[in-house]
Parts: C-alpha cells; structure tokens; sequence
C-alpha cells in the first residue's frame, strides 16, 4: 500500500514540474464535508420499539483536473464513513472507505464534438432521472461512455454503457445485480430559445436488466425400511420410516433482458421577476419480471421574486402507481413510475422518508404538493422553509407474502399520507466554505403508517435535525499558457 502511495506522489510531482511548459491547466482540488445528524424518523418512521440516535458522517475527497486544447480529464479520490466504524488504534483500516470516484477522459475531436469515457457523474436538469446524489456521502457515478456536441443555443449528450461481473468472462454470464443496469442508453439535448427567456431540454433512456433468476425446492419422499430384532437377534417386525430429500436449484437467463424506456423533457420560462418550469415523462417496456410497463410522471412549480431577499415558490408533482385491487390487470402490467437514477433528497423532503419509494416502479404512486420561502439576508447568509403535503393516487396498499386466504393488497382509509416541514439556514462566513443546519419533522396520518409497517396511531413524532460543514480547498491551480 504505501508503495502505491508514493509512486502517486512522484506522478503528483512529475505533473507539477512539467504543467507549466506545455499549453494546458493543471488543477487539484478537495472536499471536506461532515454532518451531525439526529435521527428520529429519518427515513422511516419509528414506534416504541425503536430509539432515535445521533450519529456523525464524514466524506473526503481530492480531485485532479488536466485540461488542453483537445484533452480534458479528471482523476478523483472519495472517501465515506461514518464515524467510529473503524477502531481508533488498530494499524489497519478494518472497513476500507475509499474508492476511486471518478476517472474519464474526454477528448475534443472538435470545438463542438467531444467524447467522454471512464467512471464519472451523470446529472440533467432538476436531476429528477440522473442525479448527482450529493447528499449522500457516497454520491452516484456511472462507467459509461458520452459523446457531447454543443454550439451557440443547443448542446446534447448521447451516453451508453455496459456492465458486468468482475471478472469478465470469456463468455455471457448472468448479471443479476439487483440495482445495477446491464445496459444503458440515453439522448438528452438542451435548447435556449428567446435570449434564454426560454429553456427546453429532452431525454430519453432506455435501461436492461436481466431476468430474474428462478430457484425451484424439489422435495422427494422415499420410505426406508427398518427391521425389529429380538434379544436373540431374530427378526420380528419392521416399521416403515419416511425419509425427505431437498434439493434446490437455479435456473438463469443470461439470454433474456427486458428493458425500460422513458421519454420526456423540461421547460423553464423566466420572465421578469417569475419563473415557470414544467416537466414531464412516459415510461414502457418491461420490468424485469417481464411484467409491461405504462406509467408518467409530471410537474410544474412557479417561483416569484418580488425582491432579491426574498423568493416564494409553489408547486405541484404526481409520480403514476399502481391500482393494488385490480389483482388481474396487475399480473400483467405495473403503473408505477421510477426516477431512474436521479436525486431524491431535494424534491421529496428533507427527511428522506421516500428516497427508494420513487425508484420502485411497484408502489402506489405519489402525490406532492409543495410551497417554500427563501429569505437572503445577504449574499453569505439565508433561510429557507419548505412546507410538503404528501398523498397517493390510490387507497389500496400491496401485501407483501399474503398467508393463504389474505388478499394481496389492504384498502386504508385516506389518501393523504401526511405533511413534512423542513427549515434550513445557510451560512458562507468565507469562499468555498459553507454551514448548513436544518430542523425537520413530519406528521403522518394511518396511510403512512402502514405504509411504514407502523401499528396505526403507534408511530411517535417524526423530527430530524442536522448541522453540516462543506469546505472545498482549491490546493493548486497551474497557469494556462
């Protein structure tokens, strides 16, 4: 280990020295992010069985840029933990934190026409269908290849990527990560009309993933014969013994792939002191129970700045789901829409309580109306508060494994699923470095009980604070000759 650590401080070294001899810019960067959080229904409500905590994460990360005329690459490091995972004194890390977060390469086959390849950050618009999940300590990135093109008022990706298990075979093996693609395809372009009074973006993706493998229990009764013998070693009787044999096995369809379409696209029309974006999405093709798919997602906010300190926005989303008592149309088709790989900490709450559920295109869909306000105090200082009532579409919930005789869904009594509050202040005392503190709670009704597998009128007051510090040193930055 400390033989690759040091042939990286020679290349570090290397690249320095020669950087200011060639026509191109040399920079190193890094990250510095630690959160305090108190966790009392974050991300699932709690009743009595459960007690809250407060816990501490941490993320570092360091970051090399090289740029020229026809090059562009970038060389990352993140490291992720939660504090007192590893023993404070044992000489070697027990739980290995860091990782290689980005590594790609981009060269400009032209001032319009460049093409991306390598593990990097995948982000559009609001990043309601690829993200950078900043909240998370971990973050997202894709191995994936992009060719980009762009001019005066429109500029476009095309991305496509492989995956497989490590290491690759000679030949086709299954690839049944539950979370992770086989393949990926997408275009997205952006388009400013009107002096930038008017944005307009598109995409769409197309995702694969393997069937699902399927594991069969054979179960085989053979009866065994057992003789009686006397004191004398005379035989008289028998007894007739059952004896059960398992065996399972597992069937795989390297061969078959369903995929997932979805298309759509943004709009923003800024106007004076008032902005308006719109978007909205359709989703196709197959789950990878083979089941097909036909769901949409959509949704509008409006945000008025009558003075620079001071920001009011209101909005309304719907994501698609799926009608649980229609049990026929259901072993054929699903109607929940899934965000894809896209961020979810910002458009639903603060409190996280509904980060994987937007993912699953098995759920009931999702309602959210929204408002907040934002007071800028000055240009180092703001507070926002954010006000969410949440809902779903249908009054029917999935039941998970009924037992014989128990119906695959159960009906709730409400629609609404309750509402959240988050308050949150940003302080930036000095460049590149920032405070952010946030208090949040929510009050749940039945429905979002149950949904949480919480006994109804049993869930305790929902709350979650946190205080988070970000600083992004910029160590060196070469001169561009």
């Amino acid at each position: 280990m400390k033989k690759h650590i040091l042939r990286f401080q020679l290349l570090t070294i290397i690249i320095l020295l020669f950087t200011g001899n060639v026509r191109a810019q040399f920079n190193i960067s890094g990250e510095f992010k630690m959160r305090g959080e108190y966790r009392d229904g974050y991300q699932s409500l709690r009743d009595s069985s459960k007690t809250p905590y407060s816990t501490i994460l941490g993320r570092a990360r360091l970051a090399f840029d090289y740029k020229n005329d026809k090059i562009t690459t970038r060389f990352s490091l993140n490291d992720a933990w939660v504090f007192g995972q590893n023993y404070y004194s044992a000489d070697t890390i027990t739980k290995n934190t860091i990782n290689i977060f980005e590594a790609w390469f981009q060269y400009n086959f032209t001032k319009n026409f460049g093409l991306k390849v390598g593990r990097t950050e995948v982000a559009y618009d609001d990043e309601r269908l690829f993200g950078y999940s900043n909240w998370s300590m971990w973050g997202a990135t894709h191995d994936i290849i992009i060719a980009q093109f762009k001019n005066k008022d429109f500029w476009g990706n095309a991305g496509f990527a492989v995956n497989n298990v490590a290491p690759a075979s000679s030949y086709l093996n299954s690839y049944n990560m539950r979370n992770n693609y086989k393949y990926l395809g997408y275009l997205y372009g952006n388009i400013n009309l009107f002096d930038n009074k008017l944005d307009v973006t598109f995409t769409g993706v197309v995702d694969a993933f393997q069937k699902y493998n399927i594991t069969n229990t054979t179960t085989k009764v053979k009866n065994d014969t057992i003789f009686v013998y006397n004191q004398n070693d005379s035989i008289i009787g028998t007894a007739i013994i059952p004896v059960v044999t398992k065996t399972t096995t597992t069937e795989e369809f390297p061969n078959t792939l369903y995929a997932r379409g979805t298309l759509g696209g943004t709009a923003t029309v800024s106007l004076n002191k008032w902005t308006i974006f719109l978007n909205g999405f359709y989703q196709g093709g197959h789950t990878r129970d083979g089941r097909k798919i036909s769901s949409y997602f959509y949704g509008v906010w409006s945000s008025y700045q009558p003075v620079k300190q001071f920001k009011i926005l209101v909005g309304w989303e719907q994501l698609s789901g799926n009608n649980f008592s229609d049990t026929s149309k259901l072993n054929t088709k699903v109607t929940g829409f899934s965000t894809l790989y896209g961020t979810s900490h910002r458009p639903y709450g603060y409190m996280d309580l509904f980060n994987s559920y937007v993912k699953d295109n098995l759920t009931p869909g999702l309602n959210d109306l929204y408002a907040r306000a934002t007071v800028i105090f000055n240009n180092k200082m703001s507070l926002e508060a954010t006000f969410r009532w949440f809902s779903l579409p249908y009054t029917y919930l999935q039941v998970i494994n009924p037992k014989k005789g128990q119906l695959p869904y159960q009906e709730i009594e409400t629609k609404s699923l309750g509402s959240e509050v988050d308050l949150m202040y940003v302080y930036k005392p000095v460049p590149n470095l920032e405070l952010n503190a946030a208090y949040c709670f929510f009050l749940p009704t039945s429905a979002m009980e149950t949904l949480n597998k919480v006994a109804v009128g049993k869930s305790k007051f929902a709350q979650y604070a946190y205080i988070m510090v970000t600083y992004k040193p910029n160590f060196f930055t070469s001169e561009k000759k």
